[in-house]
């Protein structure tokens, strides 16, 4: 064996460049899946806030339709840049004294990575809200 060999052989400098390039694609497509995650479940929060202040609107005003529901509430989805959320409105009769109304949006979240399938989280949420008058 050579001098050069042998040199190379306990030569260890570049061991930990090269690990790192072997972990990094894990680790950033952790990180991103992380980001994701929690970008999705940030929506999701934020369709159900959205979700209750229309039924506070409904409450106040009892008369409400169901495209001026939707239209509230996608006023104020489209201002937290949501798009596509889908309201509706179903309202008891009445049982007790009260009317209730029922107010559902559904909401699909896609995670969208380079060189990955699509990865939709369908979310579905519901608020009952009583009408008084």
């Amino acid at each position: 064996m050579s001098a050069r060999a042998s040199a190379f052989r306990w030569d260890r400098s570049g061991g930990a460049g090269l690990e790192f390039a072997l972990i990094a694609p894990f680790l950033v497509m952790l990180l991103f899946g992380i980001f994701a995650f929690g970008w999705s479940m940030n929506s999701v929060s934020s369709v159900r806030y959205t979700l209750e202040t229309t039924s506070r609107a409904l409450q106040l005003h009892n008369t409400l339709t169901q495209t001026e529901i939707q239209s509230i509430a996608t006023q104020k989805l489209q201002a937290m840049g949501l798009k596509d959320v889908n309201v509706t409105i179903v309202i008891d009769p009445v049982s007790g004294g009260f009317r209730m109304a029922h107010l559902t949006a559904t909401y699909a979240f896609v995670i969208d990575f380079p060189y990955f399938s699509a990865f939709p989280i369908n979310y579905a949420t519901t608020v009952t809200v009583p009408l008084v008058g």
